[in-house]
């Protein structure tokens, strides 16, 4: 099976695709383009970036059907090989999406190449037409000048691909693997030291794991001119989409950068590997639920963060101002009063990425960092941790190539902490459940010598009313128990408070509010009582004098 990819055209997008393969006579075939992709799990329809699909055999057409959105259908009329010709739009940049202009052709083939049912397993080449100019980085292996090939269709599209004349590339090695930093773009920092802070953390996660079982990584970055943040795990590489370039001249935007470069690395074990059983194999036509997201995507987020504290890229203030705005995020949504971290992950295919209602949801991100927190300072009472439970989470389930359910997880947790009623208990108010993990984390913290103050919210409107505003006076948020929940709609505009022009800065003494409200083109006029209640807080991470067992935390 062979892919030939060519551009007519690199500025208006549209890539040039054609997929031969050999047929049998009178047989039909069946050609599945994904409709989602691994690490966001909702439906995209990529077919809607596809036109002028035909197929021939020689020279002569061969008629097609589609079956569905993203299935085609065509029957040989005689053995030999065929060849299916079509446009992809390659328009999307972020870490999961494929682009092309003048200066880059970037491709994650998971967006436009079809699976033949029946061939699988078979492997592919890929063929690129490029410019001689042209430098390509990605983890498939080559086989020419500008020939690639992998294994089969899901090594395929596990491997994405940058072509482009100003491709910068740096690597280093650790036990024996080599691991390769690509850059397009304009780099705004200092390549020896972030070599040197990489090599830090990627040896503190490979040595908690105890092996790296591949001989080549590669960071694939898209340095952009404009604000991005976005990365997406594959088996043997990482994109990671950041903008804008020059903002990494700052301290504050490199901790972004570290913390989704150190994020995506674990993800090599961690869902690339050590796998929900549902999603083993991948199978893209359609939605695969599973209830795992805690450990998918929890797990990582935390350990992303952790290791960057191991690794001594961030001091313990600036990890815990890291944690700090998770639990900001988190506490300031009640979405866990009515869903769970494990319906949440269910329902990922609903809204697990945009806003979605009022307080339906939790974060499978922010909420399973603090969750994975609160455990591996549990674990650590009982003379384990998290990651030995991730460790044998790897040598049970990834290194097998076995799925693992959430019942998995926790016999694991239960084996190493030793307590299986509190085990399940834990399981069933804060992962299964949807009790307050506040007190616990304000506990389990407090054995490190870690604090958590609760201040009211810096904006008054927020503090004592309950109201959450745009900067243009729009209301994002409303608290459930304030009385501005009975009077004001998610959406609503105020244009004044007490006769004064709306502003975030306004100053508000402690008495009523009469508000001006420009409720979706319709003016109207609500009354809220005076209030010094505290709805919306934020909370402050204080660290204490250093103990033991914070030692070992941060070693």
């Amino acid at each position: 099976m062979e892919y030939l990819i060519y551009r007519n055209n690199p500025v208006n997008q549209f890539v040039q695709i054609e997929l031969s393969f050999q047929c049998e006579s009178d047989t039909t075939y069946f050609l599945q383009l994904p409709s989602w992709r691994p690490g966001r799990y909702e439906i995209t329809n990529y077919a809607q970036k596809i036109r002028g699909f035909s197929v021939k055999h020689r020279a002569d057409p061969i008629q097609w059907h589609k079956l569905t959105k993203d299935l085609w259908t065509l029957k040989s009329t005689q053995a030999g090989r065929y060849s299916v010709f079509y446009e992809f739009h390659a328009s999307q940049m972020d870490a999961g999406g494929s682009w092309s202009d003048d200066e880059q052709l970037y491709l994650n083939f998971i967006n436009c190449c079809f699976e033949i049912k029946g061939m699988e397993d078979e492997p592919i080449s890929v063929q690129l037409k490029l410019p001689d100019d042209f430098e390509v980085a990605t983890a498939l292996p080559k086989e020419g000048d500008n020939l690639y090939q992998a294994a089969n269709y899901q090594h395929l599209v596990d491997s994405p691909l940058i072509a482009s004349p100003s491709l910068t590339h740096y690597s280093y090695q650790v036990k024996g693997s080599n691991f390769h930093l690509w850059f397009q773009g304009e780099i705004h920092f200092d390549i020896p030291q972030l070599i040197n802070q990489f090599e830090a953390f990627t040896k503190k996660q490979i040595a908690t794991f105890g092996e790296f079982p591949a001989d080549d990584y590669h960071f694939l970055f898209q340095l952009l001119p404009y604000k991005h943040y976005h990365g997406v795990e594959h088996r043997f590489s990482t994109v990671i989409t950041f903008g804008p370039a020059s903002a990494l001249k700052e301290k504050t935007e490199m901790d972004e950068f570290f913390g989704v470069s150190c994020h995506e690395l674990y993800h090599f074990w961690n869902v690339c590997r050590i796998r929900p059983k549902a999603l083993l194999p991948y199978d893209f036509s359609k939605e695969v639920y599973f209830d795992s997201g805690i450990v998918a995507e929890g797990v990582t987020t935390y350990m992303g963060d952790i290791f960057l504290l191991k690794s001594g890229y961030f001091s313990l203030e600036a990890f815990l101002a890291n944690m700090q705005k998770q639990l900001n995020r988190e506490l300031g949504s009640y979405g866990w009063q009515n869903q769970s971290i494990t319906a949440s992950s269910w329902d990922l295919w609903l809204d697990g990425y945009k806003a979605g209602i009022p307080e339906k949801k939790v974060s499978i991100y922010n909420r399973g960092s603090l969750i994975s927190t609160i455990l591996d300072l549990i674990l650590m009472d009982q003379g384990s941790s998290l990651h030995e439970v991730m460790k044998l989470m790897w040598q049970r389930f990834g290194k097998s190539n076995k799925g693992y359910t959430l019942q998995d997880f926790m016999l694991i947790i239960t084996e190493l902490a030793g307590n299986d009623v509190y085990v399940n208990k834990f399981f069933e108010k804060y992962i299964t459940g949807t009790d307050d993990i506040f007190p616990l984390l304000c506990e389990q913290l407090e054995t490190v010598n870690i604090s958590i103050k609760t201040m009211p919210h810096t904006q008054l409107l927020a503090a004592n009313w309950g109201i959450q505003t745009l900067p243009d006076g729009t209301v994002s948020k409303i608290h459930p128990e304030s009385p501005a929940y009975q009077l004001l709609m998610q959406g609503d505009k105020i244009t004044t408070i007490n006769g004064k022009n709306f502003s975030q800065t306004l100053l508000l003494e402690n008495e009523g509010l009469q508000l001006e409200i420009d409720r979706f083109a319709r003016k109207i006029n609500q009354q809220l009582p005076a209030s010094t209640t505290n709805y919306y807080l934020e909370y402050l991470l204080i660290a204490g004098e250093s103990n033991p067992k914070r030692v070992g935390w941060m070693k």
